[in-house]
């Protein structure tokens, strides 16, 4: 397993959305040829407006500390930080274990007796 995964919580302020979109927008190349990145996601939340997940998946954590200050990265979240987020939360995690549906092999023995897997 081993990967490093990046939990970002972002409040985004009131009209500034499509700002922060676009901003984001724009690293997207730089992120995907960023070294160690495997895949990103983002959510919007339902219970609070304006509220977004974004989640990306790291080789490991060398490889989010070299995006974390890369110029265009450090630059953008300056820009953040000054226009365009109300609050923020980061969140910096490894996996304890991994399942999907049908493959169990890390799923704990209780659930796949429960199941009957």
């Amino acid at each position: 397993m081993g990967n490093t995964i990046v939990l970002f919580e972002v409040t985004v302020k009131n009209g500034r959305m499509d700002d922060y979109l676009k901003m984001v927008g724009s690293l997207k190349e730089s992120l995907a040829n960023a070294e160690g990145f495997i895949r990103a996601e983002r959510f919007s939340s339902l219970a609070t407006e304006g509220k977004l997940l974004s989640m990306s998946v790291w080789e490991n954590e060398e490889c989010v500390s070299k995006w974390r200050n890369f110029a265009a990265h450090r630059m953008a979240q300056e820009h953040g930080r000054m226009n365009d987020f109300a609050d923020y939360k980061i969140t910096v995690v490894t996996p304890v274990r991994s399942y999907t549906m049908m493959n169990r092999t890390e799923a704990p023995a209780d659930s796949n007796e429960y199941l009957e897997v």
